[in-house]
């Protein structure tokens, strides 16, 4: 039975690199949909790096409106703060009983993982991890799928660095983020 994969994150932009990925697990044949879940506030990050929660939502909502399986969800901005992934799985694991889900990382987050908090719930379940530079790929096993993928040179902080530089962004980002970008940054 083909599988939803719970792709979480901040999204600090939406860029080429997710989207490649979510494409990449749906070409797999084990997953049927992608949904990104849009982290409004990351305990781990500095809310001054982050874009304003709702333009994140609606950045990635609008891209994602052009692909077949793959939607956006606001679900952690309905959770109280600070959230921690555990409890939106938590949460999402009731909503999607009868519907089998797959957690999407790369392996830095995999590796980084271990050390959140309700890891070793996490950890069990099923996971779909696919590479990134300089981070060690785990062993496959029945509960860990690993992502036949191109490494992924884009980070959403490269991009941030190039927006601030006043450098070209459109062959990293889909065309809503660089509109965005070039509205509000490049000016």
């Amino acid at each position: 039975m083909k599988r939803t994969a719970l792709f979480f994150g901040s999204f600090n932009p939406i860029h080429h690199g997710h989207l490649n990925v979510a494409r990449a697990a749906i070409e797999t044949g084990k997953i049927k949909e992608v949904i990104f879940i849009v982290s409004p506030q990351n305990p781990f990050k500095r809310d001054v790096d982050l874009l304003p929660e709702q333009q994140r939502l609606g950045l990635v909502s609008a891209v994602l409106s052009r692909e077949k399986q793959m939607t956006c969800s606001d679900v952690e901005f309905k959770l109280s703060r600070p959230n921690y992934t555990i409890n939106t799985l938590r949460h999402l694991d009731v909503l999607l009983d009868s519907n089998p889900h797959t957690l999407l990382m790369g392996a830095d987050i995999f590796v980084q993982m271990k050390t959140w908090q309700g890891a070793t719930e996490m950890l069990s379940h099923d996971l779909m991890i696919y590479p990134r530079a300089g981070w060690q790929l785990p062993e496959e096993s029945d509960k860990i799928t690993l992502l036949n993928s191109p490494m992924i040179s884009i980070s959403a902080t490269m991009i941030r660095q190039k927006v601030e530089r006043q450098e070209e962004i459109n062959h990293l980002v889909p065309e809503e983020v660089a509109a965005f970008f070039y509205e509000t940054h490049l000016k």
